[in-house]
């Protein structure tokens, strides 16, 4: 069963991302912000992570450039109200793989997720030892 980290400050999304892929299958594990994100992926090692962009403590930007430092890997998906373009591209520059902007439609949500996933078996085969 492959683990989701989602990354959000807004329950309410974090609830319905989280209810609609654990009926789907995955087991999901939760932060509020990205302080603590960074500490849930040290600690539960997930196999994606679905990250917003603006949150208290560490936004999106600076939860995915630390993220990065350990783990280079593991497929990262913004979501994010800020669908402005230089946003997008703040994204990827930052290394993001996906950005799905807010209201999230959940079906291409997972099918993100599902593409992301199967991947990430390729960065799996290079990642540094």
């Amino acid at each position: 069963m492959e683990k989701i980290l989602i990354v959000d400050d807004e329950n309410d999304v974090v609830n319905i991302i989280k209810d609609f892929m654990s009926e789907r299958g995955y087991e999901v594990v939760t932060a509020s912000n990205g302080e603590d994100g960074l500490a849930k992926f040290d600690k539960e090692k997930p196999d994606i992570v679905i990250s917003d962009i603006k949150m208290p403590k560490k936004d999106g930007f600076q939860f995915l450039k630390e993220m990065r430092e350990t783990r280079k890997w593991v497929p990262v998906i913004l979501i994010s109200g800020l669908a402005e373009h230089s946003n997008v591209l703040k994204g990827y520059e930052f290394e993001a793989d996906y950005y799905i902007p807010k209201p999230i439609n959940l079906e291409s949500l997972l099918n993100a997720v599902k593409i992301m996933i199967s991947l990430s078996s390729l960065r799996i085969k290079k990642k540094p030892a």
